[in-house]
């Protein structure tokens, strides 16, 4: 619901605060997203849900969300506009883990090929427990998603790998010497989660609800260093 010009008010906003702005929005044009980048906007995280176009058209029947290609082709159109990181990822669960696995890995490899000069980034977002009745038709096992990050991070070397709070904090402690470079803490799945004490149900259910510093001290006991982009002076 929220438009193009809102969406730039709010970054001008909070980029006064913080050194790196990002935006999980809806597709954009190309010229859309240089707006945003002159705002302050410097990373996209867009997932196509499934690359399996008959399925995505079964689940997006109508509505602005329906044009696969249009989704598809927006990672392009952000890199091409200078965004700095794009974030590409599948919904685990929609379709078989291997052939969404696969093309996340060829969708990767090419914005990498075209547009060296970005930070490619794939996350791993398992389908969980949801508000709603919708059923994961081809849920994961922990051993599957571990193989699923560990095929990426050989295939794709050269990328940043995401694991988000969907995943338990025991799961995610046992990842971070595979290959993972980012990691969320302290997340909110609500319409408004940051700033209001949140009572109704998140678009999906948070399983790692450690805090910021929990999740620090967590990475150091790996003999790993927690790393914050927040160097840059304002």
């Amino acid at each position: 619901m929220s438009p193009i010009s809102y969406i730039k008010d709010c970054v001008e906003v909070v980029s006064r605060y913080f050194t790196s702005v990002g935006v999980e929005i809806y597709p954009l044009r190309e010229d859309e997203y240089a707006l945003l980048i002159a705002a302050g906007v410097d990373s996209l995280t867009i997932y196509q849900e499934t690359y399996n176009k008959d399925l995505y058209a079964s689940l997006h029947p109508s509505g602005p969300k329906s044009d696969y290609h249009f989704r598809l082709d927006a990672p392009q159109r952000a890199a091409a506009a200078g965004m700095r990181q794009v974030n590409v990822g599948a919904l685990l669960g929609l379709d078989e883990f291997q052939k969404d696995v696969f093309f996340t890995g060829l969708h990767g490899r090419w914005i990498q090929n075209n547009y060296p000069e970005i930070e490619l980034g794939v996350s791993f977002p398992r389908l969980q427990p949801q508000a709603g009745d919708f059923v994961c038709a081809h849920a994961l096992t922990d051993r599957e998603l571990v193989q699923s990050l560990i095929a990426m991070r050989l295939f794709l070397p050269r990328a940043g790998i995401a694991i988000s709070t969907r995943e338990n904090n025991e799961l995610r402690k046992n990842l971070i010497g595979l290959g993972v470079t980012r990691m969320s803490a302290g997340s909110r799945t609500q319409v408004g989660g940051y700033a209001l004490d949140a009572t109704k149900e998140g678009q999906f259910e948070i399983a790692d609800k450690s805090s910021v510093d929990e999740v620090k001290e967590m990475i150091m006991q790996k003999a790993y260093q927690p790393v914050f982009k927040d160097w840059q002076i304002l």
